[in-house]
């Protein structure tokens, strides 16, 4: 038997992130080819975006209470099955609704599989590494899931994208073989709102919304900042990969750096470097401004798995409902508040807008330096 045999078992979960969230990703790509073939108007293609956005985040609260009750390994798989079946669909839907309840198969598959995929991390003393690499699959997900569609699309047409769910059904195959069984479900857990830890939890579900209602304004209107710099449409797209690919280095980073340091103190850190890398972004252009938007992506990712580790610690029991909390809940919220940042940017201007949101990552700091040391 191999000395770490646990370690082995991280790669399939951090693969079923990546197939689940670069399927998912799918949307953002085909969007203006479904407004063009389905005839619909930027209201209806809004309000499909949001289907998917809202199932995929707020359903992680109750999908987690059952991934505790009735255990992660199934939902794990089934959540990516949908997700990826929905997507892959979507090109042939024949009318809107069935796109919307394509996009709705898919918000729950989402939902389903975060809270379970968190849950089957492996333990031992690199948990926050582990995680890391969890996270880092999503995030390179979404970074490769619309590259995948878009060179599809372009090479066969909008009627092929079903073709796409050859690989994922193998992709689900291997994944299948390799998933961790996890842990064995806990029908007798300690209420949330009963248990002693529960005000150490919200407080890092508020660290989470101060924090992801920057991040989803900065990645919302990204490419809209560099247009009004009069960058190239290439550029703007290009920022979005190189934002995206920070965002995973950082969740590797803020990981380890969690396992070596502590949990509080990488939060804390993360935050309070995030804060400057904004607004040198802001302020800055070309490739100066560029750097700094990385540094900022960074940063702000590094403290997304420490988080989900931090609360999976101070209430073990229920990891699928601190799970579905911290990643889903917490990421929901925060992007509802983007509508108002759209508001204010209309009123100000978007980059003095993205800088006054800024400021939100200071409760976000204080709150992770409130939190008690582990």
């Amino acid at each position: 038997m191999s000395p770490h045999p646990e370690k082995k078992r991280v790669w399939p979960v951090a693969l079923a992130h990546g197939l689940n969230d670069g399927y998912g990703a799918f949307l953002s790509a085909l969007l203006p080819l479904l407004i063009e073939r389905l005839g619909i108007s930027l209201t209806l293609a809004g309000l499909l975006t949001s289907v998917r956005s809202s199932l995929a985040s707020f359903g992680q609260w109750p999908l987690g209470l059952a991934v505790d009750r009735f255990g992660p390994r199934a939902f794990a798989l089934l959540g990516p099955a949908l997700t990826a079946t929905a997507m892959g669909l979507l090109g042939v839907a024949p009318s809107y609704t069935a796109a919307a309840l394509l996009l709705v198969l898919a918000g729950l598959g989402t939902a389903a599989f975060h809270p379970a995929g968190a849950c089957l991390v492996p333990e031992g003393g690199s948990r926050g590494l582990r995680m890391a690499l969890f996270a880092a699959g999503g995030t390179l997900g979404v970074a490769l899931g619309p590259l995948l569609v878009t060179q599809t699309v372009s090479r066969f047409g909008l009627p092929r994208v079903p073709l796409l769910l050859v690989p994922a059904a193998l992709l689900l195959g291997l994944i299948a073989f390799a998933l961790p069984r996890g842990a064995r479900p806990n029908r007798q857990a300690v209420g949330f709102a009963r248990h002693p830890q529960r005000h150490q939890v919200l407080r890092l579900w508020g660290m989470g919304v101060f924090r992801d209602v920057v991040g989803t304004a900065v990645m919302g209107f990204l490419a809209v900042v560099w247009a009004r710099r009069g960058a190239s449409l290439t550029l703007a797209g290009f920022s979005l990969t190189v934002y995206a690919l920070a965002g995973a280095l950082g969740d590797l980073v803020g990981g380890r750096l969690s396992d070596r340091f502590g949990r509080r103190e990488v939060l804390a850190g993360a935050l309070l470097l995030a804060i400057p890398c904004l607004y040198a972004f802001l302020f800055t252009r070309g490739a100066v401004s560029l750097a700094f938007l990385a540094l900022f992506g960074l940063a702000s990712a590094a403290s997304v798995p420490v988080a989900v580790v931090y609360g999976q610690e101070l209430m073990p029991e229920s990891r699928g409902l601190v799970s579905g909390l911290l990643l889903g809940l917490a990421w929901g919220v925060g992007s509802l508040l983007v509508t108002g940042v759209g508001a204010l940017a209309d009123r100000i201007g978007l980059e003095p807008a993205l800088g006054l949101v800024g400021l939100a990552l200071l409760p976000a700091a204080a709150l992770a330096l409130s939190l008690p040391q582990r």
